[in-house]
C-alpha cells in the first residue's frame, strides 16, 4: 500500500495535467525540457481544435434540425473550454510557476504538525478530485467506445469539408477525435490544480492561526504578521490566476446546460442521455471543485482576525494594537474569486444559485418539449 502525504498529492495533481500542460515547468529545468514542453502544448491544443472546429461545422450544416445542432454544439462548447483554459494557463506560465514552485518548496520542508494539516485538506477534497478524474476519463471513454453501440462512424458527429470513410483518412479523424476526448476529460485536472493551491492557502491560514494562539512575545507577533502579509499576496496571486478559469467554466458550463439539456428531458435514446448527462453533470462538477476551497478561503481568512482578537496575552500589549487592528480590518475583507458580470463572488452560496436555476430551467424544458409532443 502506498502512503498518502503531501508529496503524493502534488506528484498526483501534476501527473493528471499531462496532457493539458498547465504545470509549466520550473525554473532550474534544462532548456530542453522547456522545450518539449511547448511543443507538446501545441501538439494537444491543436488536436483538440482540430474537433472543436468540425463540432462547429457540423453545427452550423445542422442548424435547422434542433436535436443535431445542439448535440454538436454541446460537444464542441465542452472541448472548447478545455482549449481556452489551456490558453489561459499558457498567458498564467510565470504565475503558476511561481505558486505551485512555491507551495512545493514550503511542503517539502513543513514541520509534522503542518503536515498534519495538509493532511487533514488532502482526505476532505483528495477523494473528490480523484473520483471527478476518473469519471472524467470513464465518460470520455464512453463517447470514444460510442460507435460500437451506436449507429455512427466516429465518437461524434463532426463533419469534415472531405471524405472520412477511407483509410487511412478514417483511422487519423478517429485517433484525432479520441485524443480530443481524452483531452478534454482532462479539463478538470486544470480546475483541481487551482482548487488544489485555493486549499493549500487554507491550510496556510490555519497553520497560521495556530501559531497566532501561542504568540507569547512581541517577536512572535511580527512574525506572525510578516507571514501573514505574505499569504495574503499569495493568495492574491492565486486569484488572478484562476479568476478567469473559473470564469470560463461558469460560461461554458451554463452553454452546457442550455444545450444538453434537450437532449437530457427530450426523447432521445438511453445512451445519448447518458452522455449527456455525464458531460453536462461533469462540468457542473468543475465549478464546486473550486467553490467549496473559495467558501472555506473566506472563513479562514475572518477566522484569522477572530484568533488574533482572541489572544490572552495581546490583550495586555496595548503597543501592538495597531498592528492587531491592521491584521484584523484585513481579515475582514473577503478573499473571494470574483469575475465583474459573471461571477459575483464565488461560494457554495453561488453554487447552489446555479444548480437551483439549472433544474428550473430542466423543469421548464421539460414542460416546454411536453406541449411540442402534445401538439
Amino acid at each position: 500500500m502506498f502512503e498518502i502525504n503531501p508529496e503524493f498529492a502534488i506528484a498526483y495533481s501534476k501527473f493528471v495535467t499531462i496532457l493539458v500542460c498547465s504545470w509549466p515547468p520550473y525554473k532550474d529545468v534544462s532548456m530542453c525540457q522547456k522545450a518539449l514542453f511547448t511543443i507538446k502544448w501545441w501538439i494537444s491544443w491543436l488536436l483538440g481544435m482540430c474537433l472543436v472546429i468540425p463540432l462547429v461545422y457540423a453545427a452550423y450544416i445542422d442548424r435547422k434540425n434542433v436535436l443535431e445542432f445542439t448535440k454538436s454544439l454541446c460537444l464542441a462548447v465542452a472541448c472548447f473550454q478545455c482549449m481556452i483554459k489551456m490558453l489561459l494557463c499558457k498567458f498564467q506560465h510565470q504565475r503558476f510557476q511561481y505558486l505551485l514552485e512555491e507551495m512545493e518548496t514550503y511542503v517539502k520542508s513543513a514541520a509534522s504538525y503542518e503536515r498534519e494539516t495538509f493532511l487533514g485538506y488532502i482526505r476532505d477534497c483528495g477523494m473528490v478530485h480523484v473520483t471527478l478524474n476518473v469519471f472524467a476519463l470513464l465518460g470520455s471513454v464512453g463517447v470514444i467506445l460510442g460507435p460500437a453501440i451506436l449507429p455512427q462512424k466516429f465518437p461524434t458527429d463532426a463533419k469534415y469539408p472531405f471524405a472520412v470513410t477511407n483509410h487511412p483518412i478514417y483511422d487519423i479523424v478517429y485517433f484525432d477525435q479520441a485524443y480530443a476526448g481524452i483531452l478534454c476529460s482532462s479539463i478538470t485536472a486544470i480546475d483541481c490544480q487551482l482548487a488544489m493551491l485555493l486549499w493549500y492557502s487554507v491550510a496556510r491560514l490555519e497553520i497560521l492561526g495556530l501559531e497566532m494562539k501561542k504568540i507569547d512575545c512581541n517577536k512572535q507577533l511580527y512574525k506572525c504578521i510578516r507571514k501573514h502579509q505574505f499569504l495574503l499576496r499569495f493568495i492574491g496571486e492565486v486569484i488572478s490566476a484562476g479568476k478567469y478559469i473559473v470564469a470560463t467554466t461558469v460560461i461554458m458550463t451554463t452553454l452546457a446546460v442550455i444545450l444538453g439539456g434537450v437532449h437530457i428531458v427530450g426523447n432521445q435514446p438511453t445512451v445519448v442521455k447518458l452522455q449527456f448527462v455525464v458531460v453536462v453533470g461533469g462540468l457542473s462538477m468543475l465549478l464546486y471543485v473550486t467553490a467549496w476551497p473559495s467558501e472555506m478561503l473566506v472563513r479562514m481568512s475572518e477566522k484569522i482576525g477572530w484568533e488574533i482578537y482572541c489572544s490572552q496575552w495581546l490583550k495586555n500589549s496595548k503597543k501592538l494594537n495597531q498592528s492587531i487592528e491592521m491584521i484584523i480590518q484585513r481579515s475582514n475583507k473577503p478573499l473571494t474569486i470574483s469575475v465583474t458580470g459573471v461571477v459575483p463572488s464565488l461560494s457554495l452560496n453561488y453554487y447552489a444559485t446555479f444548480l437551483s436555476k439549472s433544474l428550473s430551467y430542466f423543469t421548464t424544458l421539460r414542460v416546454m418539449l411536453a406541449k411540442i409532443e402534445n401538439d
